[in-house]
């Protein structure tokens, strides 16, 4: 049953204000599916605090189709390269339209940290392992908006000051750290057969195990993600994480819940766009024999088979590359993301698959990840397959074992393949680094924003540079770094902005790299 009007409106308010007021004046797509209420959910009690929790689990995955939209599929999933926009949308040449981008700043900030912020508040005396948890949820919100922008509003956003001053993304992330360490420290402590939140919990149900499991598999992501800049803490931080148990099985796997109310806004938004399975999908996915081509993506309607285009296409190339019905592309899977199954199927969250590869990549560094690089990288694509359905042995050793390259995607341009890496475990690490990051992004989809801040991080997997930038401050051959800062930031919060460019180390670019992008 639905819960009650009166209770959301006492949540989120202000927020629901601000947030239609953004979607009045900043897109022309076709939202009407935010535009309803946001905040109802159709299975859950109306008991204040686990709601608010629910609320900020299903927005902070970007459920909502609206947010999915403008976030992923118009700017970071054609960034990470999982998909190009068919129509050459802008976006695809690191173009950001600010009226658009701001939807990601907006969400954390008027909608998802104060539904949040509620549940730690309510909850830090008198519920210790719900507080945890929801601390465990701010670490993977913020996280992700970090990495969005590099410094940003953090230790006093909610305190009610008129200009929030910004943090350096460095002491955000020994915050990060501080959180884990607490929250685990309660939840390991807990009664296992405690469920906080219930099934208001959307991700696991208040299964205190798991959540304990996904909060160090967090704390592996972030170390991994400082190993370059502060590779001392990183190694401390990741064996910290091992030690204490991470994901490991596909069982562990964290998921958003959807329901009639609470749709999934991938599956949603899938039919409004372009979703078109790029050429280095295609040229990987391809030369691999890789048995999640068919559940990634839709073989194109003209010939039953499986074709990408470049990403940044200009519109003048358009229709060169995509015939006048897109039917010779493949799209994105619409067995398993379309409007039928948006209340069905379940948001990804973080997979089991991502902690073997980091804890691949953490034993090729030399740090003790309790077994070899080898082991880790074959159990990562192990679990991988065996999520998408592939569970036959011998397909799976068959592919361990191939050493076929990626192929030329036989394009309009000619292009050839987009490396020449293969999937057998090489002999040589630096060979072996570039195999357990092009295996993690496969493994990642449909999650753009961890693939694009690896990506970032590493270089890797090599990609085909964009056909044209649009973006004076990045080159086609280059990667976008960072989103700028929103206007209305400098409008209304502007000394802070000003100070925090000393933060940030650089000019508020799409070029400048935040605090741990090294490379």
């Amino acid at each position: 049953m639905k819960t009650s009007a009166k209770i959301n409106s006492c949540i989120l308010i202000i927020p629901a204000i601000v947030f239609v007021l953004v979607l009045n004046s900043g897109c022309t797509k076709n939202f009407e599916s935010i535009n309803t209420d946001p905040t109802t959910f159709s299975t859950l009690p109306a008991a204040t605090i686990p709601k608010a929790f629910a609320i900020s689990e299903w927005e902070g995955v970007y459920a909502d189709p609206g947010n999915y939209e403008v976030i992923h599929s118009l700017y970071i999933d054609l960034w990470s390269q999982y998909f190009v926009d068919g129509g050459g949308y802008a976006g695809d040449r690191y173009l950001i339209d600010p009226g658009l981008i701001i939807f990601s700043w907006n969400l954390t900030y008027t909608v998802n940290w104060p539904s949040l912020k509620l549940v730690i508040d309510e909850t830090e005396n008198t519920q210790p392992a719900a507080n945890a948890i929801a601390k465990i949820w701010k670490v993977y919100i913020f996280h992700q908006e970090s990495d969005f922008y590099g410094p940003i509003p953090y230790s006093q956003a909610g305190l009610g000051l008129l200009s929030i001053p910004y943090d350096s993304q460095e002491s955000i992330y020994d915050n990060f750290f501080s959180l884990l360490d607490s929250a685990t420290t309660v939840l390991s402590a807990t009664d296992p057969t405690e469920r906080p939140f219930g099934t208001d919990d959307l991700i696991y149900h208040g299964d205190v195990t798991k959540w304990l499991k996904f909060a160090n598999s967090l704390r592996l992501r972030l170390a991994m993600r400082i190993s370059a800049i502060d590779p001392t803490l990183a190694q401390q931080e990741a064996e910290k994480a091992v030690a204490s148990g991470v994901m490991t099985t596909n069982a562990d796997n964290a998921f958003c819940d959807v329901g009639p109310n609470s749709i999934n806004g991938l599956a949603a938004e899938a039919p409004w766009e372009n979703m078109r399975m790029s050429a280095s999908m295609e040229s990987y996915l391809k030369g691999y024999s890789d048995p999640r081509m068919s559940q990634y993506y839709s073989p194109a309607p003209d010939d039953g088979q499986f074709h990408g285009v470049r990403n940044g296409l200009p519109p003048d190339q358009v229709p060169l590359a995509v015939s006048p019905n897109g039917t010779n592309l493949s799209n994105i899977n619409s067995a398993r993301w379309s409007d039928t199954t948006q209340a069905i199927t379940p948001l990804n969250v973080m997979y089991s698959a991502e902690t073997d590869f980091l804890m691949a990549e953490g034993a090729l560094n030399g740090w003790n990840m309790g077994n070899t690089a080898s082991y880790f990288y074959n159990q990562g694509i192990t679990l991988s397959l065996q999520q998408w359905g592939i569970t036959d042995n011998t397909v799976i050793q068959n592919y361990l074992q191939n050493t076929s390259p990626p192929v030329a995607p036989n394009d309009y341009l000619n292009s050839p393949a987009v490396s020449n890496v293969p999937v057998k475990f090489a002999p040589d690490p630096a060979t072996e680094r570039q195999q357990i990051l092009t295996q993690k992004w496969l493994a990642l989809f449909p999650d753009g924003i961890e693939a694009w801040a690896e990506l970032r991080r590493t270089g890797f997997p090599i990609l085909y540079p964009l056909l044209q930038s649009d973006n004076p401050d990045v080159a086609a051959t280059d990667i976008i770094r960072r989103i700028t800062w929103v206007a209305y930031e400098y409008q209304t919060n502007g000394a802070a902005v000003q100070a925090a460019l000393t933060l940030l180390g650089g000019p508020d670019k799409a070029s400048t790299k935040v605090w741990w992008n090294t490379k």
